[in-house]
């Protein structure tokens, strides 16, 4: 049972969970009116089949009901269908659908059987037939959804068959043996569908990741991080972009190889991610270039106090190639919308920010390493 399960609901890893769910919501929206007019037809068949055994209309004639309805919707679904939902409401509609989608094959089956079994229509084929072929057009719509399809093919066209088999004459169990193995088929179609789906998702995540992710730190990349500020910059709310370089990194590098310092920037990337934590986006231009964007600065006076935590966190000794290494870095910040409207010049200063303490410190005879330790005000002053 645990295998069928899994098998009937496949685990998905978490990284594509969101984007898979997005595409199958947008899938089952597509074919909603395919569904809709499926289903309008299958009761108008029925209700076809119903005045031609000569049944009183007053038992039947509620079905129209259902298929003006069906019509309806279908006009209106185009209006209705273009609402944006959020991941939750994602979830929720497709386990809906699912779940409509099982009860109404559940019902239609049902009918089905009940009525063949019974001979109301005079052991007619055309109403398990009509079934079938509903189904077979549910399930193909619901394909990239497989609970659904596979309920749909299960619940519409197995139940009928094996009442064909156990009720019917010989060419009613020959059709009953067919819509077994075409049942069959379409499972597996859904399942190589599925199937499909989920590697051109883990795809496409990767090459997402290949375009916008740094490869050795696993940080934002330049392209991503531009994306990011322009996002911010459409939204017109306050933020600041802070941009730091390791003092001393080439000489970490020539004293213990690229290895170490490889090391040292993704020890580097780790703390700026936790100091930043859920309010800010780190990202890696290259080298030994980080940049930092603090959302939620709505005043440059709160800037200095985020620079502040943030070297604090970053400016740790550690120990690589048996060796402790002091963490060290400058770090020039521009903020948004008083030193430009623009990703380009709010990067360009923050940059003439970070190389303007560079020069301070090297007219006044600092070292390189111990950049760190400058004053706030001196901060302060570097992101005016």
């Amino acid at each position: 049972m645990r295998r069928v399960k899994s098998w009937l609901i496949p685990e998905v890893p978490e990284p594509i969970r969101a984007d898979l769910e997005r595409r199958q919501l947008t899938s089952i929206r597509q074919h909603v009116p395919t569904i809709y007019l499926t289903a309008s037809l299958n009761v108008f068949i029925i209700m076809a089949v119903c005045a031609h055994a000569g049944i009183e209309p007053r038992y039947y004639l509620w079905m129209a009901s259902l298929v003006v309805l069906g019509l309806l919707r279908t006009a209106t679904w185009s209006r209705t269908s273009r609402a944006t939902l959020t991941p939750a409401q994602v979830t929720v509609a497709l386990r809906r659908s699912a779940q409509i989608g099982a009860l109404s094959m559940l019902v239609m089956g049902t009918f089905t059987c009940v009525t063949f079994a019974t001979g109301v229509f005079h052991g007619s084929t055309l109403i398990p037939i009509s079934l079938a072929f509903g189904s077979m057009s549910i399930a193909h719509c619901f394909a990239v959804l497989r609970p659904a399809a596979v309920s749909a093919l299960l619940l519409g066209i197995a139940p009928t068959a094996v009442t064909l088999l156990l009720f019917g004459q010989f060419d009613a169990q020959v059709l009953g043996v067919s819509m077994l193995s075409v049942a069959l088929l379409m499972i597996r179609f859904v399942a190589v569908q599925f199937e499909h789906l989920m590697v051109e998702l883990q795809l496409h995540r990767e090459v997402h990741e290949l375009a916008n992710t740094d490869g050795l730190t696993h940080l934002l990349n330049r392209r991503a991080l531009v994306a990011r500020v322009e996002q911010d910059l459409a939204r017109g709310a306050p933020f600041a972009l802070a941009l730091l370089d390791l003092d001393g990194f080439k000489g970490v590098n020539d004293r213990h190889g690229h290895l170490v310092g490889d090391e040292l920037l993704k020890i580097v990337a780790q703390r700026l991610i936790a100091a930043c934590g859920t309010r800010g986006t780190v990202a890696r231009l290259g080298g030994d270039e980080f940049v930092v964007l603090f959302h939620g600065i709505n005043e440059a006076s709160e800037l200095p106090a985020r620079v502040k935590e943030l070297l604090g966190v970053l400016c740790q000794p550690t120990t690589l190639d048996g060796e402790t290494i002091d963490v060290r870095a400058s770090l020039g910040a521009s903020l948004f919308p008083r030193d430009g409207a623009t990703t380009a010049a709010l990067l360009g200063a923050a940059d003439r920010a970070l190389y303007e303490n560079k020069r301070e410190r090297t007219r006044s005879g600092e070292r390189r390493e111990p950049a760190a330790t400058e004053s706030l005000d001196r901060r302060r002053h570097r992101t005016s």
